[in-house]
C-alpha cells in the first residue's frame, strides 16, 4: 500500500518519538496549538525548548531587543513557537551558533560547492547592533532592510516591523568574494511548508505595490518573463517575488556596501510537498515550465548569481565537515533534532 503521507506528517510522527532523546528531563509534549491538544508541540511552559539549549538565552535576547515577533510565537510573541515543525526555530537552530563565527560561516557555506561563493573574508553587520560593547553579528535575522526598499510602509503603515507585515529575510550575511566585491546574502528557510492554490493578488493594492520594482528595465527579472507578474502571486512564488525584488533594491542601494545582491533558499530535500507542486496555475501552463518545481521555475526567471537554493541536508553535511570549528552539543542536537534522513 503505497505511504501518502507528506513530509510534515511523517516529521510531526517522527517528534512524537523523540521525546526523552532531545529534550531536556522534564521536557514535555501534547501541548496545545491553536487550542488543540498536539503530540507534537510544547506544553507552553517548555516553549524555549523548540530552541538548543546553548543558543536558547541569546536567541530570545536577540529576537526581543530587535522587537522581532517570534511566527506563532507565545508569551506576546516574545518567545519561540511550541510547534515542533516551527520553521522559524528550525531556521535559528542552524544558523544562530554560526551567527558569531565568521570563521565557520566561511568554512560551511564555501565548502557547498554548488553554491560557489568565493568567499574570502565573512562580514560583520554592524548595522544590526543594538547595544553598545555588543559582539558583531554575521549572520542576522528577520532582516528588512535599512530602508524601506519596497514601499511597504505607504502601503501598511505604522512603523516597520522585522519579521512581521514586511517583505524580510530569514537570515542574511555578507562577505568578501575572492575577486574583491561585497556579496550581501538574503536567506529564504523552509522546513515542513506545503501551499495551497490562494492567489494574493486579488489584493489590488498589493499587486500594484511591487509592479514599479519588477518592471525596471535594468530589474533581476529576465525580459522575456515579464508578462508572468501577476501568476508570481501564489506562495511560494510570491514570498520569492518579494524576497527577490528586496535584493534588487537592496544593490541599487548599496545596502551594506553591497556590491552583490542574492537570494538562498534552503530547504528539506525530502519535503517534496514544497519542492515539487507548482500552485500558479498559469505557470503550471506555461510551457517553459513544463515538469518542473518551483525552484527549477524560479531559477529559470533570473540570473544564476542572484539566486541559488541547497537543501538543509548539504548544508548539515558541510557543517558535520567542519564540526571541528563547532559546538559538539550543538552537532549532536541536529543530528536527533533533525535527523529524517535516519529514519
Amino acid at each position: 500500500m503505497p505511504n501518502n503521507k507528506t513530509f510534515r506528517d511523517r516529521e510531526k510522527e517522527r517528534y512524537t518519538k523523540l521525546e526523552p532523546k532531545v529534550f531536556d528531563p522534564g521536557i514535555q509534549l501534547n501541548g496545545k496549538y491553536k487550542n488543540i491538544p498536539r503530540s507534537f508541540c510544547l506544553e507552553n511552559s517548555n516553549i524555549g525548548a523548540n530552541l538548543y539549549r546553548g543558543i536558547r538565552i541569546p536567541a530570545m535576547e536577540y529576537f526581543v531587543r530587535r522587537g522581532i515577533p517570534w511566527h506563532d510565537g507565545l508569551i506576546d510573541r516574545t518567545a519561540p513557537s511550541n510547534h515542533l515543525c516551527c520553521s522559524q526555530s528550525c531556521c535559528v537552530n542552524f544558523l544562530f551558533p554560526m551567527a558569531y563565527n565568521p570563521g565557520l560561516i566561511k568554512s560551511v557555506f564555501s565548502s557547498i560547492d554548488e553554491l560557489n561563493m568565493n568567499i574570502d573574508d565573512v562580514l560583520p553587520i554592524k548595522q544590526d547592533i543594538i547595544r553598545k560593547k555588543e559582539r558583531l553579528p554575521y549572520i542576522v535575522f528577520e532582516w528588512i532592510g535599512t530602508l524601506d526598499y519596497l514601499n511597504e510602509q505607504k502601503r501598511k503603515g505604522g512603523n516597520r516591523t522585522r519579521g512581521a507585515n514586511y517583505t524580510s529575510a530569514d537570515f542574511a550575511f555578507r562577505f568578501r568574494q575572492t575577486d574583491g566585491k561585497i556579496h550581501l546574502v538574503l536567506g529564504e528557510w523552509k522546513y515542513t511548508e506545503e501551499y495551497g492554490v490562494e492567489d494574493k493578488g486579488e489584493d489590488e493594492v498589493r499587486l500594484d505595490n511591487y509592479r514599479e520594482a519588477f518592471n525596471k528595465n535594468e530589474g533581476v527579472f529576465f525580459q522575456e518573463y515579464r508578462e508572468l507578474y501577476r501568476a508570481m502571486f501564489f506562495d511560494p512564488f510570491y514570498q520569492l517575488l518579494r524576497l527577490q525584488l528586496l535584493a534588487q533594491e537592496m544593490e541599487f542601494k548599496k545596502e551594506f556596501d553591497a556590491d552583490v545582491v542574492s537570494v538562498l533558499l534552503i530547504c528539506p530535500e525530502a519535503n517534496k510537498e514544497f519542492r515539487n507542486r507548482v500552485t500558479s496555475p498559469e505557470l503550471t501552463e506555461y510551457a517553459d515550465f513544463k515538469g518542473k518545481g518551483p525552484l527549477e521555475i524560479w531559477k529559470m526567471l533570473v540570473p544564476p548569481e542572484k539566486f541559488n537554493s541547497i537543501s538543509v541536508e548539504n548544508l548539515f553535511r558541510s557543517i558535520l565537515n567542519n564540526q571541528l570549528l563547532a559546538d559538539a552539543g550543538w552537532i549532536e542536537y541536529l543530528k536527533v533534532r533533525y535527523g529524517w534522513e535516519n529514519e
